[in-house]
């Protein structure tokens, strides 16, 4: 089963939550884990913080978190990430299909209705990262304003639907470089057959350490890494071509990456 998380304390949630039940048949249930099932996917409104969730109190495959984001400009955005606390080196298990999935039916949306929001992969950051399943959030941002405002709770409600029942088919990769909102990585994301999972942004000082623990918290494991090469310094790409080769796998620049599928 696949598991819609949404919080009673997050507007943005309780939004996208409301328009999950009301554009999607889910029951509501006698059991006191799951409070709605719809097919193959349950949802739990929860009291509490999404992002300080340490344990799951009943079985599922997968884990999609209904969010809100801020951020200090406050434009309207849609935004997907794994949460993960790099500082500590803890990640939550990625899914790369699941995110693309989500992504690519958010600018579908955005576009369909010529909406203002940016949409965007963001780096990995804050938690849960200790649950033994995937875990995805598919945030509104980036005001109350936005968060509470109905269409854009349809426009995340469908993308999370979508990634629950019909995740993407892609290549699994970790983005490495460039900034927290990630444009290089949503680009490869967006067009071409990789899906991207964990990102370590150009500000982290990551080590081999770190990427070879995005590389196997990726379910599946990450077949490349996606370098935004100008977002990274001369040490940080010998460091991700030297993790590649010592794991046996790819590691391309991201122009590269994208130039190849346009061909």
């Amino acid at each position: 089963m696949k598991l819609i998380l949404a919080s009673s304390k997050d507007k943005a949630a309780k939004n996208i939550a409301a328009q999950l039940l009301e554009f999607y048949d889910f029951e509501r249930t006698s059991g006191p884990e799951v409070d709605y099932i719809f097919n193959n996917v349950g949802m739990v409104m929860t009291d509490k913080e999404t992002t300080k969730l340490t344990t799951l109190s009943l079985k599922a495959d997968e884990v999609i978190v209904a969010s809100r984001h801020a951020s200090a400009t406050g434009r309207p955005s849609f935004t997907v990430h794994v949460p993960g606390e790099l500082e500590l080196h803890k990640m939550a298990l990625a899914s790369p299909p699941t995110i693309k999935s989500a992504l690519v039916s958010l600018v579908a949306a955005r576009d369909e209705l010529e909406l203002p929001h940016s949409v965007s992969l963001e780096s990995t950051h804050h938690g849960p990262s200790n649950l033994d399943i995937p875990v995805t959030f598919v945030e509104i941002g980036s005001t109350m304003e936005e968060w509470s405002n109905q269409r854009a709770g349809e426009i995340v409600a469908h993308a999370i639907m979508k990634a629950a029942i019909s995740p993407a088919k892609c290549s699994n990769a970790v983005g490495l470089g460039g900034p927290h909102y990630a444009p290089r990585h949503t680009e490869i994301t967006l067009h071409t057959n990789l899906g991207i999972g964990h990102i370590l942004p150009k500000y982290l000082k990551f080590d081999e350490k770190l990427i070879e623990l995005a590389v196997s918290r990726t379910r599946g494991l990450a077949q490349f890494l996606a370098l935004d090469w100008k977002g990274l310094s001369t040490e940080r790409r010998a460091i991700c071509q030297k993790t590649a080769d010592r794991l046996g796998i790819r590691a391309e620049r991201s122009k590269d990456i994208i130039t190849q599928e346009k061909l």
